[in-house]
């Protein structure tokens, strides 16, 4: 594994590659979901952190929502191709399990993964009962759906991804899942030890600070997973950098003809969408992204000033449509952008 600062375009096979930088446009001021707007009542405290996949002429989003009751469920939405935001309300497709030690207040950040057989798999990072020393109560989780992804249920009280390595020890949270022949892939993000915060530096966690990295594993069957490295995949790059970083987080890759690109989430005193190159998916190069990252932020007042985050993304024709988080990590809702 090999993750270096990248300075110039990548070059593969002796020639220029796909894989520099996109240039990204915002061609909608406002959030293209609006907390409350699609669900009402269980997405009235958050909407964000979606995943959208497309299926046949449509395109579905899968995504973190917060009810008036204050529990988090995955409500679903679609729209078709043709009019990427023109959204309508489908329901929650997926609740919470009250009483579970990892998923007693509800699931978060879905990722979907569709199968030939039917059965579909959904991974989520569940928020359990809080913790009494405040620290992150983070699990990945798996749903399973028999319907095409109308309707997902719980077969286990128990995370699928085990939190048995120095750098997962403290936690698991979202991931992006792909199939590789009969095999699944995982990168997710890992909750490693917490430490304290230097001197002289403000973060968003208090006194006490967690590190966070992209960790990664594999799977037959996507219940049983194994890690085969010895380290995290992606580790943030520390108080060094600028601006300052110890949460690399949420991956969501996308293949290209040369190699592939994986966007993750930094953050030091907010969350920033950066992006990373490789050839093989397993060894990286950062790309080169100003103060506020690949994304940067919206315009003073508006619901994206102060992050955009928790990007995904979708190949259309020669365009790369892109639906993101706004402020809050979703009380504002979710934007769009599209990249060339």
């Amino acid at each position: 594994m090999i993750i270096r600062e990248k300075q110039h375009p990548l070059e593969l096979g002796g020639q220029r590659g796909t894989l520099d930088r996109i240039t990204w446009t915002f061609p909608h001021q406002e959030a293209v979901i609006k907390p409350g707007e699609l669900h009402e009542d269980l997405d009235t405290g958050r909407a964000g952190a979606g995943h959208v996949i497309q299926v046949g002429d449509s395109y579905r989003m899968y995504y973190w929502a917060t009810g008036s009751d204050g529990y988090h469920h995955i409500c679903l939405a679609e729209t078709s191709v043709d009019q990427p935001n023109g959204w309508k309300a489908c329901g929650s497709v997926l609740n919470w399990q009250p009483g579970t030690e990892h998923n007693d207040q509800g699931p978060g950040f879905p990722f979907v993964v569709p199968q030939e057989d039917g059965r579909w798999l959904m991974f989520f990072c569940g928020w359990g009962k809080p913790r009494a020393d405040k620290r992150l109560p983070n699990t990945t989780g798996v749903a399973f759906s028999d319907d095409g992804g109308r309707r997902f249920h719980y077969r286990h009280d128990a995370p699928t991804l085990g939190m048995d390595r120095p750098w997962d020890s403290e936690g698991t949270g979202s991931v992006f899942v792909r199939r590789e022949g009969k095999r699944l892939q995982m990168y997710y993000t890992a909750i490693g030890h917490y430490f304290d915060r230097p001197e002289g530096v403000q973060t968003g966690h208090g006194d006490v600070i967690p590190r966070i990295g992209i960790g990664y594993a594999v799977s037959d069957d996507g219940m049983q997973w194994t890690k085969p490295q010895d380290d995290l995949m992606v580790s943030p790059r520390g108080f060094g950098t600028e601006p300052y970083e110890y949460i690399s987080s949420k991956p969501f890759l996308l293949e290209e003809e040369d190699g592939w690109r994986m966007w993750l989430h930094t953050f030091g005193t907010a969350y920033r969408v950066r992006s990373l190159v490789g050839r093989d998916g397993l060894n990286w190069e950062w790309q080169e992204s100003g103060i506020d990252g690949e994304f940067g932020v919206g315009p003073a007042g508006s619901f994206d000033d102060r992050q955009r985050c928790y990007v995904s993304v979708v190949k259309f024709e020669d365009t790369y449509r892109c639906w993101f988080t706004g402020n809050g990590f979703g009380q504002t809702g979710m934007g769009y952008a599209e990249g060339v």
